[in-house]
């Protein structure tokens, strides 16, 4: 039996668990990629007990594992988000609590890094998809259409922070809230084609 969302649960609970426990300033980055590791090697180990089956494609597995990673990217950039509400809050409260600098504009461009990986994965899964595909049909359009939003959202997000003095926070928020917006779409037209 094929458990993928309990996979992505149990690399997220990975992800807690070194946030957590390792405090140092890279536990980002080494909770992600174990998390991400974790999942892909999950995911292997359940399909070297598919492997006995023909109709198991690779592309529909790179498929399945971008699904998965653009899940768990998008996951840990809200996780992050609200971590760094919550710091950013108290800071202006004056909540002082640990004694070293808290770089805000740093971890908002480290955010935005996260969900132009996320990015990154929902559009393999779209080509992957549609390598997988036969025929061309409305699920396949709208997947490319979301596909486009979400790219022309992150690339006048970018060009705004880069060229005009966008702030990063507005811009990593919004940027969010579109990506989020885009994924339930991406994911919940199969339902919307069905009627």
């Amino acid at each position: 039996m094929n458990f993928f969302l309990l996979k992505i649960t149990i690399s997220i609970v990975m992800y807690y668990m070194i946030r957590i426990f390792y405090k140092n300033e890279r536990s980002l980055y080494i909770s992600s990629i174990v998390a991400a590791c974790l999942f892909i090697s999950l995911y292997l180990f359940d399909y070297m007990g598919l492997f006995k089956y023909d109709e198991i494609s690779l592309i529909g597995n790179l498929h399945r594992i971008s699904v998965g990673l653009s899940i768990l990217f998008l996951f840990i950039a809200y996780n992050e988000i609200i971590i760094l509400e919550i710091k950013v809050r108290n800071l202006k409260k004056g909540e002082l609590i640990d004694t070293q600098p808290f770089p805000v504009e740093r971890n908002y461009k480290i955010l935005n890094k996260l969900l132009g990986i996320s990015l990154l994965f929902l559009s393999f899964v779209f080509i992957s998809g549609l390598g997988s595909a036969s025929i061309v049909d409305a699920n396949i359009v709208f997947k490319a259409l979301f596909t486009l939003i979400a790219w022309a959202i992150y690339v006048i997000t970018y060009v705004g922070i880069k060229f005009f003095s966008f702030p990063i926070k507005y811009a990593t928020r919004s940027l969010f809230v579109a990506m989020l917006a885009v994924l339930a779409a991406y994911y919940m037209n199969s339902y919307i084609t069905s009627f």
